[in-house]
């Protein structure tokens, strides 16, 4: 596990505004940069000269506030409770808590938990369950029609992203997947497996994507104007 030190806040000028940069020094070997919730969070090797960050993160500004922007503007995460409607596989279904294990019935998501605080947590633990075999086996079917086969396969919790693709062919996919309908989710899976072919999104990549995925535009479209509920809670 690489050692981390305590966080510290930095002000820079970013985009026209100052932005608090939380700083965390780690046995890390490059620089990342993380934005959910609590904002941006940079983590930098242990020799890292803080003097060159302002650079680094002139290069990312603009990612950075449409990033910040983004998270501003995503409805204020709702209260769960017995009786919430929950998207699964892009169809409506009712929390039932106080269940000895979770699980997916017609109209009902059965989760473990009881109190109040304890349903988000709980519905999470059972979407990452679920969506281990289910966007695993998604993934296997696409690569086996697409003959790009992945290095591996890991669950993402990521804040803003579907999926990814890493340059040595491991693909992750967001575990909140698994409340959006089937052809989005295939659509994600398609364009994290025509990564494999072309790290990057140039016209032959889109032309892959579009090949076995034709209205990929409008499943795009679709993520960007719905998908932020379902980072909601």
């Amino acid at each position: 596990m690489a050692r981390s030190l305590p966080e510290t806040r930095h002000d820079y000028h970013l985009g026209g505004r100052i932005v608090s940069v939380a700083l965390q020094r780690s046995a890390r070997r490059s620089v990342g940069l993380k934005i959910d919730g609590n904002g941006l969070l940079v983590t930098l090797p242990l020799r890292f000269p803080l003097t060159d960050l302002d650079g680094v993160l002139r290069l990312k500004a603009g990612w950075i506030v449409a990033k910040l922007d983004e998270l501003a503007t995503r409805p204020a995460m709702p209260a769960l409770r017995a009786g919430s409607s929950v998207d699964w596989l892009g169809e409506p279904r009712t929390i039932s808590p106080g269940h000895a294990r979770g699980g997916i019935d017609a109209d009902t998501i059965r989760v473990a938990g009881s109190a109040q605080a304890a349903l988000a947590p709980a519905l999470e633990k059972l979407m990452r369950r679920e969506a281990r075999t289910f966007l695993a086996e998604r993934l296997a079917l696409w690569a086996e029609r697409l003959r790009l086969q992945p290095s591996g396969f890991k669950l993402s919790g990521a804040t803003s992203r579907w999926g990814s693709c890493t340059s040595a062919g491991t693909i992750r996919l967001n575990w909140r997947l698994m409340q959006a309908p089937l052809p989005v989710i295939d659509y994600v899976v398609i364009h994290e497996l025509c990564h494999l072919a072309e790290l990057n999104h140039s016209p032959r990549f889109w032309a892959l994507v579009a090949a076995v995925c034709p209205d990929w535009q409008q499943k795009r479209a679709w993520l960007k104007r719905e998908g932020a509920r379902y980072f909601a809670w």
